[in-house]
């Protein structure tokens, strides 16, 4: 806005002068534009000074056409009347793979304007056929659509209009890791989402660039950081406030607490999935979504389930009104500040660990908990709940080796 102003304030002063060399004397015009030339410099001085934090740590290659600039502390590519983010920080390092972005980006350009490649190869638009396949074929939930975007957002929001190939993909999975934040174990969800995507992307229906694993390279080492699970005391805590405030809420947690159940697939159990005559509920595998798992049901939590359909209308297909795992995690967190037990990492899975702490603790073998918690893998188990394991033995050992 400033920018706008000034200008149409030159325009102006220009106009003043232009009258005045036609209808004032020599010495007044000289004047005018001595005063004149001095606003001007001392202006640029100062929008300088202004634009000093905005100052380039590098230099745009001279063999490529374009504009670099810095905004804010990213670089970007003005061409061609159209503007592009190369997602690179304004730093050397920034600098030089910026220039190795914008040589690529303008081959991309180059070849699709010259009809050698087609527009449609480009990021966004494969992936877009990808959510359509998953809707299509693979019956995925909603949910996971929405994670599937928004893992797809964090990594190639700024690569869309890229073409999807071997080098693109390597060059935008190493800027992502050099300038995220995040913590090890969500840059490797994030990169699992992305591997998926190019697994299909390289199927031999599609083909559109080789089949290899292209994450293995970036992923991170995740230090195992094993949370308390939530006690009795603190569950009795969350029914006697939600029994009064939040009654599917307080029927959640039962659900939660009773199966182990992990709340983002709790949300999209549909009472068609139950089968109460052989006391299980049907789920998607976590990982591979093809394939189905059973969630065991005592008798007591029937008894929650048919609580829950009480309180249902019977349009309503699924088990729980939450469009998401968010819904409940967000009113269970805002509880867990007011009672002040808030202990950051616990989330809906602190059920599923409490309910772990209880089978255990009950004598339940930990080959037969693997098999409850639906664990491909008893070392999986082993390593989520090796504490409780111990606390196990401890007991065990304290009552029979006295």
């Amino acid at each position: 806005m400033q920018r706008k102003n000034f200008k149409k304030q030159c325009k102006n002063i220009k106009k003043i002068l232009d009258y005045l060399s036609k209808n004032s004397d020599i010495e007044l015009i000289e004047k005018i534009h001595f005063y004149t030339e001095k606003l001007f410099l001392e202006r640029y001085s100062k929008n300088s000074l202004k634009t000093k934090k905005g100052k380039k740590a590098g230099i745009q290659r001279n063999d490529l056409p374009g504009h670099f600039r810095v905004r804010g502390n990213k670089i970007y590519v003005s061409y061609k009347r159209k503007e592009f983010a190369t997602g690179c920080d304004n730093n050397q390092s920034g600098w030089k793979l910026a220039n190795k972005f914008w040589e690529q980006k303008l081959e991309e350009l180059q070849a699709i304007e010259a009809g050698r490649i087609q527009a449609q190869d480009t990021i966004g638009v494969i992936f877009k056929k990808f959510i359509e396949h998953k809707k299509q074929y693979d019956k995925v939930s909603d949910a996971t659509i929405k994670e599937y975007n928004y893992r797809f957002n964090i990594i190639f929001k700024n690569y869309i209009s890229s073409i999807l190939s071997e080098q693109n993909v390597k060059n935008i999975l190493e800027n992502f890791i050099k300038n995220t934040n995040l913590t090890a174990t969500t840059i490797n969800n994030y990169l699992v989402a992305v591997q998926i995507f190019l697994n299909w992307a390289s199927e031999e229906e599609q083909k559109y660039i080789p089949q290899k694993n292209y994450i293995k390279k970036y992923k991170q080492k995740a230090t195992a950081n094993i949370r308390s699970p939530y006690t009795e005391e603190e569950y009795q805590k969350f029914i006697n406030y939600f029994e009064e405030n939040n009654k599917e809420m307080c029927l959640f947690i039962q659900f939660l607490w009773h199966t182990g159940a992990r709340g983002s697939e709790a949300v999209n159990i549909k009472i068609s999935d139950i089968d109460f005559k052989n006391n299980y509920i049907i789920v998607p595998n976590k990982k591979y979504k093809s394939q189905q798992e059973t969630i065991l049901l005592t008798d007591e939590t029937k008894q929650i389930i048919h609580k829950i359909i009480a309180l249902k209308d019977s349009k309503n297909h699924k088990l729980f009104s939450f469009n998401s795992a968010k819904t409940p995690f967000y009113f269970l967190q805002n509880l867990e500040k007011q009672l002040g037990i808030k202990i950051s990492g616990r989330g809906l899975h602190g059920f599923r660990r409490g309910f772990t702490d209880r089978l255990l603790d009950s004598g339940v073998a930990i080959q037969d908990t693997q098999h409850i918690l639906r664990h491909r893998d008893i070392s999986t188990t082993e390593k989520h709940y090796k504490s409780m394991y111990k606390k196990k033995l401890i007991k065990e050992m304290n009552e029979k080796l006295k």
